[in-house]
């Protein structure tokens, strides 16, 4: 029972585990939320990452499933002015 994760490019780097995707065990209540302190990322870090479950952006305390598919993005905004 387990969740895969892939992680962007430019996370991987501040992960704990390095790794650009890795499995974590699947338990009743666990959320993209707790993976990511898991791997070390602060509440103020999580204000720039969205996870995707699937293919549907979801909410970092979604409670995810077992077998579920997850990537974590940076949220990148921004554009030119004028």
């Amino acid at each position: 029972m387990s969740v895969r994760v892939h992680w962007f490019s430019t996370l991987v780097p501040r992960t704990r585990s390095k790794q650009a995707e890795t499995e974590v065990p699947w338990h009743e209540g666990l959320t993209p939320r707790a993976i990511l302190r898991a791997e070390g990322f602060s509440e103020v870090d999580m204000e720039a990452i969205m996870a995707v479950r699937g293919d549907t952006q979801t909410d970092l305390d979604a409670p995810l499933a077992d077998g579920d598919r997850l990537e974590f993005l940076v949220s990148i905004q921004g554009g030119a002015e004028g």
